[in-house]
Parts: C-alpha cells; sequence; structure tokens
C-alpha cells in the first residue's frame, strides 16, 4: 500500500520557531490483533498560525500482524492523529483516497466512511503449491549452480589474495586486521562470498548452528516450571531481574536459569550457542529486559510464553518501529520485538506508545509498573543509600547535590559521545552559591571525560563509571539532565529538575519524542548554562508540572510493581 497524505493544521500559537510535530498513526485491526505504525512525514512546515505536512511511504500489508500472520485475516485501517496535547484514535474523517491505483490481486479493500476494509486474497498471497515448488527448486538450482561455479574459482582467489599480499594489487583498505593471515583468508572468502551469492563467515555459521541447535532442542520436552532469564545488559543479578528474582528464588517447584552476558550470536562460543538454545527450547516462560536481537531469529514454541520486562520507565524517546525511516529505527520487515507475548511497562498511558515501538497487539502490553522502583517506596532501602554515600563522600555532607546526568548523542554506543565543552563545571560553581555541589553522571555509552577544575574537585565528583544512579537519586536535591528517562524515576521523587535542551529542535528532527517535549516535561527548560545558572539561584524549577507529569506514567505509586510482575509470571506458569 502506497500512502500519500497532505493537511494543514490551524492555531494561533503555531509560529515558524514551532518544534511540535503532527503525528499520524496508521491503526490496523483483525479482531484478534491491533497494530499501529507511524505514517512518515517527509515535510513539515510552521508558519504564523499554521502547520503543512505532507508524507508518502510503502507499507508491506502481508507483514502487518505477527501472531496471526499466516492466517490472513481480513482487517481495517483507521488513522490516529495527535498533534501537541491533542490525541484522537481512529480520527473520524472521510479516508477517501483522491487517487487509487490497484489491482485487488492480493488485497481487495473498500472504503467506509473513517476507515478502510482489507480482505486478504489467500491464495493469491500463498501462491499455488506447484508454483511454489517450482519457485523454490528454480532458486536453489541458480544457487546451487553460483556456489559450484565460485569452488571451481577458488584456486583463482586464492592466486588473487597472493597478489594482493606481495603488493603486486592493492588490497581494498576494509581489510586491516593486524595479523596478515586473517587478512589474507578474509579477502580470500570475501570473494567467495561475493561470487557465490552465499555469504561465508564464523558469524554466518553461527547463526545457522544457532537456529539448527534450536530445531534439535525442540525434541526436547518443555519443562513446565522453567523459567530463564536473558540479558544483554548485565553479567550480574540485579536491575528489575533481582527484584523479581528475591521475590521467586524461595519456590522449590521453579526451575530458574539465568544467561548473563553481552554476547550476541557473533560473539557466542558454541557452549553458549547450545545453552541459549536448549534454554529457550525447554523453558516455559523466557524473560528479558532488553532488546535481545538472537532470540527473534527463532520461532518460540507455542508453549513457551516470551515476557519482556522493558528496563526504562514511562515512553519517553522514540524507539523501534516508531522510529520508522530514521537512524537505527527498525524496517516494517523486520522480527526485531515482535515475538513477545508480553511486556510490562508503567503506566496505561504508555500503552499504545510500546504498541506503536514494538509492533505489537495493545494487549499484549502490561501496566504492571517497573519492578525496580519498587525502592522508591522503601524507606529503609532509601536511608541505607544515603547513608553509604555519605560515609563514601564526606564533603558532600550539608551540601545542595545537584545531579548532572545527561544522555548520550550518536545512534550506537560505538558512536555515542557528549558534548561536555558545553557544561562548563568550573562557571557552574563559580556562579551558583557555595553550598551547592555537582556530581557527574554520564550514560554508561559515553567515553567523554567531564573536565572538573582542580579548584572545585571539593565540590565535584565523577560518579560515571560506578555507583547505581537510582541511588543517587535518594540523595540529589536538583537534577540538571536532557533527554534522559531518569526523569520518570526522578518525578516519583518530586525532585527538581532542568532541562539542557540546547540541541532541542536537532533531537527532534533526529529522533523526536512519544510527547510534546515543551508541554509535557517536569521541569525548567534551560537553553543555555546562564539559563541554567538563573533557574539554580532562583529555585526556577517548575516543580508543578512533576505531579501531572507522574500520574500520566505511573498507574501505581505503591512499591507492588515486582509483586504484580510475579503474578504474571506464575499466571503463565499455569
Amino acid at each position: 500500500m502506497i500512502l500519500t497524505i497532505m493537511g494543514t493544521i490551524t492555531d494561533d500559537c503555531i509560529n515558524s520557531h514551532f518544534v511540535s510535530k503532527p503525528k499520524l498513526i496508521l491503526h490496523f485491526d483483525n479482531g484478534e490483533e491491533d497494530r499501529r505504525i507511524p505514517f512518515v512525514l517527509s515535510n513539515v512546515i510552521h508558519t504564523e498560525g499554521k502547520c503543512y505536512f505532507s508524507g508518502r511511504y510503502t507499507y508491506r500489508l502481508d507483514l502487518l500482524f505477527w501472531k496471526t500472520r499466516n492466517r490472513y485475516l481480513p482487517f481495517d485501517m483507521y488513522l490516529n492523529f495527535s498533534f501537541v496535547d491533542y490525541y484522537e484514535e481512529k480520527l473520524d474523517v472521510d479516508m477517501t483516497p483522491e487517487v487509487i491505483e490497484a489491482d485487488e490481486h492480493k488485497f481487495r479493500f473498500t472504503c467506509s466512511g473513517n476507515h478502510f476494509s482489507f480482505l486478504p486474497v489467500k491464495r493469491s498471497i500463498m501462491r499455488p503449491l506447484p508454483v511454489r515448488f517450482f519457485v523454490n527448486f528454480i532458486h536453489k538450482l541458480t544457487k546451487f549452480v553460483e556456489y559450484m561455479c565460485a569452488v571451481l574459482m577458488f584456486p583463482l582467489f586464492l592466486i588473487e589474495s597472493l597478489m594482493h599480499f606481495t603488493g603486486v594489487l592493492r588490497l581494498p583498505t576494509r581489510f586491516n586486521d593486524e595479523s596478515t593471515t586473517k587478512r589474507f583468508f578474509a579477502f580470500t572468502l570475501w570473494r567467495f562470498s561475493n561470487t557465490s551469492n552465499c555469504k561465508v563467515s564464523l558469524w554466518t555459521f553461527k547463526r545457522w548452528l544457532f537456529k539448527q541447535s534450536y530445531q534439535f532442542f525442540k525434541l526436547f520436552r518443555i519443562k513446565k516450571n522453567k523459567l530463564t532469564f536473558i540479558s544483554l545488559r548485565r553479567n550480574d543479578i540485579s536491575g528489575n531481574f533481582a527484584f523479581v528474582y528475591d521475590k521467586i528464588k524461595d519456590d522449590k517447584n521453579l526451575k530458574i536459569h539465568f544467561i548473563l552476558n553481552e554476547h550476541t550470536i557473533s560473539f557466542m562460543t558454541f557452549r553458549e550457542i547450545f545453552d541459549f538454545t536448549f534454554s529457550c527450547a525447554t523453558s516455559k516462560i523466557v524473560v528479558l529486559d532488553e532488546f535481545t536481537p538472537m532470540i527473534h531469529y527463532i520461532d518460540l514454541r507455542k508453549d513457551t510464553k516470551l515476557i519482556q520486562l522493558w528496563h526504562a520507565c514511562g515512553a519517553f524517546k522514540t524507539f523501534g518501529f516508531t522510529r520508522l525511516s530514521k537512524p537505527k529505527g527498525s524496517p516494517q520487515t523486520t522480527r526485531n520485538h515482535r515475538s513477545y507475548d508480553y511486556v510490562t511497562v508503567s503506566s496505561t498511558y504508555c500503552k499504545k506508545c510500546h504498541s506503536e515501538g514494538f509492533g505489537i497487539s495493545t494487549d499484549s502490553i502490561v501496566a504492571t509498573g517497573i519492578p525496580r522502583t519498587d525502592v522508591f517506596f522503601d524507606d529503609a532501602y532509601k536511608e541505607k543509600a544515603r547513608a553509604q554515600f555519605f560515609e563514601a563522600h564526606p564533603q558532600f555532607i550539608g551540601k545542595k547535590i545537584i545531579l548532572f546526568a545527561p544522555t548520550f548523542r550518536g545512534t550506537v554506543r560505538e558512536t555515542a559521545f557528549y558534548p561536555t565543552e558545553l557544561f562548563d563545571v568550573g562557571r557552574v560553581c563559580r556562579s551558583v552559591p557555595d553550598d551547592y555541589a555537582i556530581i557527574i553522571k554520564h550514560h554508561p555509552f559515553v567515553t567523554d571525560v567531564q573536565p572538573i577544575p582542580e579548584e572545585f574537585s571539593d565540590r565535584v565528583i565523577d560518579l560515571s563509571e560506578d555507583t547505581e544512579l537510582n541511588d543517587l537519586l535518594f540523595i540529589t536535591d536538583v537534577i540538571i539532565t536532557d533527554y534522559s528517562s531518569l526523569v520518570f524515576e526522578a518525578s516519583l521523587l518530586y525532585i527538581p529538575m532542568i532541562f539542557y535542551a540546547f540541541d532541542l529542535e536537532k533531537y527532534i528532527n533526529e529522533r523526536d519524542f512519544y510527547f510534546d517535549f515543551k508541554r509535557y516535561v517536569p521541569g525548567k527548560i534551560a537553553y543555555s548554562l546562564d539559563d541554567i545558572i538563573d533557574a539554580v539561584n532562583n529555585e526556577d524549577y517548575c516543580t508543578e508540572k512533576i505531579g501531572p507529569f507522574a500520574d500520566m506514567f505511573f498507574d501505581h505509586r505503591d512499591g507492588k510493581a515486582t509483586d504484580r510482575v510475579v503474578k504474571l509470571l506464575y499466571d503463565n506458569l499455569k
């Protein structure tokens, strides 16, 4: 389906510097699953009192749904719309298209007022069995011929590699390993892969082994009392896993297994591959706390439930399928995230955001709360955390503590950075009263070191490489951040916040948010260091925004999120 939409919004508050963009969501529903996909707007222009927008994008109708993907059920499409603080589902507008070009061979459709009704033609989509057999046969025959040609040419590839490494020919710059032997074989296999159209590498072999070992271990029975916890974020039992495990560890009827490391398939040992696939094949429940790419290479058994204990509270920066067409966004064709049976979130408001981001039904999103936030309602834990901090850093006793905790710029760990020169620690210390101290806590991806002048070493400390971030909130008086999801935890403690958004427009264009940043962030927005200094000196933090923000993103503030998650686990063990 190729869809083009153009529109205009009229509002007196709109001007040429307006940063909020309209958001259009395609809302599909087949009666058993629903799916929200953002409509990609390529042009948004703000003028005085008006906002013009337009976009054109191509969607795969056969890839909309996941659990019912092989049944090709009839489905409807509606349009959802949001702008600033306005949101409406199934917009009541006439969706009759101005231009229709369709042969209706695979999907027949009708326009019924405010929605489309699609009827998949299963026979055409699936193709007749003889046709499928013939196509597969020709495809495999072609692959076999290409492969045999590459095998016959392999001696020539070796000779070519020797010519490169003896200086007769120039070696491409991509082969830069320090080991000559590794560069030699890498180049040879690269030539072989390009000719055979069959990539040959250790990574492809491991991926093949990963899939085949899972198929083999499916011959074993599922253990009805087995839970496997998998995390690529940590190598110990911490975060949400620690809170859940503490509740269930004494249940002798449960068999609990942990896989905790940062290894994706390409870095896995063969032992780790077998352990991972065996655990997934024989577990009743598999629990994640982060995007785990290899879990989506396999189709988990129907009796195995995949539960994502998403590590972040609320729904702040866009992720997954919401970032369609943006850097590192999930394309519609990917399987990523779509295998989850349940995702736990902090509030009902977050359900539509995570449903869209993960490409799954809203019924699969459960507002249990986030287990690790239970400590915010545990007075004994908070007092212990305060005592430990001040014992380790006695120079901060009696100080008003500012926590500077921004997120990173860039798209992935390898390119992550923060422009540390834009937060001049020395200037801040000189401009605020002497009873203020600063703790610096950069995102784990950031390797840039924040410069700290020697004269302020007794008032400033960098804890970026250690200390649990949540524990620092218990001793914090003011937070300076930008787009970090830390704001959700801080709102539970009603900590005053300053948002240092020096690149807000750029960040919205490249990443964007699930809500209007200027309207909803629970604190003072600062665009420069002068704004930050003025806010601290005048104690101008817009704290009246914190309560409504917490109400929006937390259904329960009772310290019992872990209990609700544990109940979800036991319900799925039955």
